[in-house]
């Protein structure tokens, strides 16, 4: 299998991505774009999902870390 360095996102995805961020509480709608991004890149085979995200939302790694244990807490991403 080839490793995808980035995940596959235009520049659409990334501004769509920041937007539903906003500024406010943590929504459920930004929380799932955000777990379908992390988990096609994870499906794609890229390394470290969690990088590329924070770079592209301007926040630490650990911050989208942070967002998908939040989602999985709200039953929005269910791991195997």
């Amino acid at each position: 299998m080839t490793q995808i360095l980035a995940p596959n996102m235009t520049e659409a995805d990334i501004a769509d991505l920041r937007a539903l961020r906003g500024t406010g509480q943590v929504t459920d709608a930004f929380l799932v774009r955000l777990a379908e991004h992390f988990l096609t890149a994870e499906i794609e085979g890229v390394l470290n999902p969690a990088r590329h995200l924070a770079e592209y939302l301007d926040v630490e790694r650990q911050t989208v870390l942070t967002y998908m244990r939040m989602a999985r807490n709200r039953g929005l991403v269910v791991r195997h």
